[in-house]
């Protein structure tokens, strides 16, 4: 129950609504209360383009712990649910914009009251901070009553706020989506293994004891990693990072330390980043580099955008030699490349920039280093109503460039979630789209960054089972575990005390133990072990009488049988 005393408004003016190509209006219900009804007619390009927001009228300091409340009806909306799709979310004022929550709302044709809370990311003075609604996703009209934003400061904590609770269609344990997905896995990712043990003279080896152990899985299972957490052994926690990361994963992304604006800042900062990759390197991880070029002023060196303005042939030399430098570093050492970092949402480049700009990079990374895979890695897929036409503009993308002659040769989806999930039979349906395209995918950067650890564990274990369950997709990488080094610590799967939160029992339950394999078992009569394995490379020891045997097996759809001489 809220009361005056334990909690004041933060109050927000109506001077700052930001509405176009929609109807607005304000009106009043029979209890006199205000009620904002936006009507959509065309969806926009992005749900940001059509939004209203208003400044606040009391500060906000960093940390304050605050509580969203408004109720939404949906009049109408032009999808197959009938549900509209909006987001809310409160953000600094000005630039950089960062937000302190952003959520989806989906609501159906009766009125339903949210309750979201969240804590301030930033000191917010007066007209700071804006809160917002975007509605740009669909055709739609929605009413919104009764907002407010309550601020408690730091007298309670955001889990003693009520939360409306979120959940999604498919998430019952004997939903037929999962069911059949656990069987394309199996199809799909696994092959039946057959081991021969026999002696010297070619004679079967009965009982003896074979034990089979994955080393590296075909299937690319990464994170995010933060730099100084490898490249100090000083620091408290480097060592317990260190062990989840070999527990957890094969694969690594150095988080910041390849973006121009760290790459080209202090050399310590480079040292660092280089000390992280040569432990990846060293601890038998495979790299994704990350990234070549992120085409916006703020994920820079601070002089590019006046680079650019003063003269534009500088600033295409000033580009090309960050990705000549980054990749004359390391190539051959990692297996793909993010050449481009949102290419659809970030733009401040190319409007000093030749029209093929993209095309060049492409060309310029394959003879960089041709044996690392290409990638356009970008968000806004996967996670939402619009996914569908996001991913078709991804894909008219792609194929334009590559008639350019880009050698883009895969897809990544960052893959972050909101508080919303979106239903898995629907992801399945999403990544159905590129199933006509000769690229795979890979996601690139998952998290889900919500407070209901039970909805997140059971929402990753099943984005997990529906994207490992799908013929285009090659790995999945998720952007850091440790909430003290995550840029959302919400998404984590340890908290910051290295308690193991539901969504790591569930990478550990499902990626680590069954999806690799790990088998011992005794030679029948004819000296053979028949079992199954998911698709990798493979260590196999054989012994018997004290003798042993070890054999390096890569297990393939084509090359699953196996002669062990003992």
């Amino acid at each position: 129950m809220l009361t005056a005393n334990t909690n004041k408004e933060v109050k927000f003016n109506d001077k700052n609504k930001a509405i176009k190509p929609s109807i607005l209006s304000v009106v009043k219900n029979s209890n006199g209360l205000d009620i904002i009804s936006v009507e959509v007619i065309t969806p926009a390009k992005s749900h940001y383009d059509i939004q209203a927001c208003w400044k606040n009228e009391t500060p906000i300091q960093k940390g304050d712990v605050l509580l969203a409340r408004f109720a939404i009806k949906t009049i109408y909306a032009k999808q197959e649910s009938g549900e509209a799709a909006l987001y809310f979310f409160v953000q600094q004022s000005s630039a950089p914009f960062d937000k302190s929550i952003i959520t989806d709302v989906n609501a159906g044709p009766e009125w339903k009251t949210f309750d979201i809370p969240f804590s301030a990311f930033n000191n917010m003075s007066i007209g700071e901070a804006a809160i917002c609604f975007s509605f740009g996703a669909l055709a739609q009209k929605v009413e919104i009553a009764n907002l407010q934003i309550l601020n408690f400061e730091k007298k309670t904590s955001i889990e003693k706020l009520p939360i409306t609770k979120f959940t999604y269609q498919g998430r019952e344990s004997n939903a037929a989506w999962r069911v059949a997905a656990l069987k394309r896995i199996d199809e799909l990712r696994t092959v039946p293994i057959h081991i021969n043990v026999v002696d010297a003279k070619g004679k079967a080896v009965p009982n003896a004891s074979v034990k089979v152990t994955i080393l590296q899985s075909d299937f690319i299972w990464g994170t995010a990693v933060n730099e100084a957490m490898l490249a100090d052994d000083n620091l408290p926690n480097t060592n317990k990072y260190r062990s989840y990361l070999k527990e957890f994963f094969n694969t690594g992304v150095i988080e910041n330390g390849f973006k121009a604006g760290r790459w080209q800042g202090e050399p310590s900062r480079r040292a660092e980043t280089m000390k992280a990759f040569n432990w990846l390197e060293k601890n038998g991880f495979r790299q994704r580099g990350h990234n070549l070029v992120w085409p916006a002023w703020k994920f820079n060196a601070k002089n590019a955008k006046e680079l650019a303005e003063k003269d534009t042939a500088v600033f295409s030399a000033y580009i090309e030699s960050d990705i000549r430098s980054k990749m004359d570093t390391i190539k051959g050492r990692v297996i793909a490349w993010d050449v481009i970092n949102e290419l659809l949402h970030e733009k401040d480049f190319f409007p000093y920039l030749p029209s093929d700009i993209s095309v060049q990079w492409f060309k310029l990374a394959k003879q960089l280093d041709p044996n690392a895979q290409l990638f356009i890695n970008e968000y806004g897929m996967l996670n939402s109503v619009v996914s569908p036409r996001n991913i078709q503009q991804y894909i008219d993308t792609v194929m334009f460039l590559r008639k350019q002659g880009a050698p883009i040769e895969a897809f990544g989806i960052q893959g972050h979630v909101g508080r919303q999930p979106r239903n898995p039979a629907q992801i399945i349906s999403d990544l159905d789209l590129f199933k006509d395209i000769a690229l795979p995918v890979q996601i690139t950067e998952f998290d889900i960054n919500m407070v209901d650890e039970q909805l997140q564990a059971d929402y990753t274990r099943d984005f997990l089972i529906a994207c490992y369950s799908h013929p285009v997709v090659a790995g999945f990488t998720i952007w850091g575990f440790w909430e003290g080094a995550h840029w959302k610590k919400d998404a984590a799967m340890f908290k910051k005390d290295w308690t193991e939160k539901p969504n790591a029992a569930v990478w550990r339950e499902w990626v680590t133990k069954k999806w690799k394999t790990n088998v011992t078992a005794l030679s029948n009569k004819k000296g053979m072990v028949n079992t199954r394995g998911h698709l990798g490379k493979y260590e196999i020891t054989v012994t018997k009488n004290g003798v042993i045997k070890k054999v390096i097996h890569q297990l393939s759809k084509t090359e699953n049988e196996v002669v062990i001489k003992l």
